[in-house]
């Protein structure tokens, strides 16, 4: 199948679709054709007159989600950082073509090359509903040609869009709740976040405690509310209390 073919394939059938495992297939199925291996949508929601991750979905490696959120490589990010900013879409060369690196952006973008993402292509969605999402697929050697291009363009505004669809109508588990699919892990970080959220502290003394920037506790606690299917953090730690994530 062509590539264009396959793009409006996923595109006529992203609406049908049910889980967000089933959009992500979708997607690959497009991405795989352009020689892309990973992808990311993340959703921004506006705080303290900065735009922050809320939710995402991805098919990255746990253990780089944890080092970009660990080391709160969003707020040094260039391509991700240009785009939310400037609303620029484009392979990842064009994005950082003319501008000079910092260390911590030097640091971030070797950090991806070591998980297989030495090239990628981002675009920022401005969804249907009114908000904003972020989108990147990444691989060794992405396809360059116009059609790739457009394909990408394509795909990501319909994964965008779907994705923040599914993300409304969290899937119900057998036992009861209303956890989001798959989401129930969290990483040992996360836990230890949550614990001291649960003990009274806010996301000021935890950053203290645990000596991170207070942007990458943020981050944290947005991710915790995603994989606990929560509203807010009293919700995640009364989630979390009955499914024994922490006592």
């Amino acid at each position: 199948m062509m590539l264009a073919e396959r793009t409006l394939t996923f595109a006529a059938q992203a609406p049908e679709l049910h889980t967000r495992k089933q959009l992500g297939e979708g997607l690959m199925s497009v991405l795989s054709a352009v020689r892309a291996t990973h992808y990311a949508c993340l959703y921004l929601r506006r705080q303290n007159g900065e735009m922050v991750i809320e939710k995402s979905i991805s098919n990255l490696p746990q253990t780089w989600l944890k080092l970009y959120l660990d080391r709160g490589y969003d707020a040094s990010d260039p391509v991700f950082q240009g785009v939310v900013r400037g609303g620029a879409y484009g392979y990842w060369d064009e994005l950082t073509k003319g501008l000079i690196l910092g260390r911590n952006g030097r640091e971030v973008m070797g950090a991806a090359r070591q998980f297989d993402m030495k090239d990628g292509f981002t675009k920022r969605v401005t969804l249907d509903t009114g908000g904003v999402a972020v989108v990147m697929a990444a691989g060794e050697e992405l396809e360059r040609e116009s059609m790739a291009r457009a394909a990408l363009r394509m795909a990501f505004d319909v994964f965008a869009n779907e994705g923040a669809r599914m993300l409304k109508s969290p899937v119900i588990l057998r036992g009861g709740g209303d956890v989001g699919e798959g989401l129930l892990t969290l990483s040992k970080t996360q836990l230890k976040v949550l614990m001291m959220r649960a003990e009274g502290l806010s996301n000021k003394m935890v950053a203290q405690a645990m000596k991170r920037h207070e942007k990458t506790v943020e981050c944290h606690v947005t991710e915790i509310l995603r994989r606990l299917g929560a509203r807010n953090m009293i919700d995640a730690i009364r989630i979390a209390t009955r499914l024994k994530l922490i006592l």
